[in-house]
């Protein structure tokens, strides 16, 4: 993906109710991806709960807890989207 697209994704999907990051090779040990939980998703594990958090306080979800640095959308999650058609 073009770091556009990573963008774009992300956007999208917090658009509709996930807490969502593009991540890089510059914050930890992985290539660069697209990470993302279902804010309202009552099976999330304890760590995915706890960067849901984070993405409601404006972090980014890691450990380092820097703030947020991608696109900005207002919070909801995937029902509030559902009742917003």
């Amino acid at each position: 993906m073009t770091a556009a697209t990573r963008t774009k994704v992300v956007k999208a999907l917090r658009q509709v109710g996930f807490a969502a990051w593009v991540r890089s090779p510059s914050q930890g040990d992985w290539p660069w991806h697209v990470h993302a939980a279902a804010i309202s998703d009552t099976d999330l594990a304890s760590q995915a709960q706890h960067q849901t958090g984070d993405y409601y306080l404006g972090l980014n979800g890691l450990a380092n807890h820097a703030a947020d640095d991608g696109p900005a959308v207002p919070i909801r999650t995937w029902e509030e989207y559902q009742r917003q058609r």
